[in-house]
């Protein structure tokens, strides 16, 4: 069963985290996306492959200071 049966059965957040062996919010979170995937709302799902990156295609230079002062923050790749 997954998060969203467990809810409907009558199981709150705390029962589902420790059936399922996850956190308390990302059960919530797996419910309403589930809920949203059932009702054919797809917005979080487009949103949530997109990331927010400052400095983008821009790599910091070999031995430059990063995350320290003065310095540009290591970007992830």
């Amino acid at each position: 069963m997954n998060a969203l049966e467990l809810f409907r059965s009558g199981r709150d957040y705390i029962e589902i985290s420790a059936i399922l062996g996850v956190s308390v919010p990302s059960v919530e979170s797996e419910i309403h996306r589930l809920r949203s995937a059932e009702k054919g709302d797809t917005a979080q799902q487009d949103y949530a492959g997109r990331e927010f990156r400052r400095f983008p295609d821009r790599a910091a230079r070999p031995g430059a200071p990063v995350n320290f002062a003065g310095g540009r923050p290591r970007l992830l790749a």
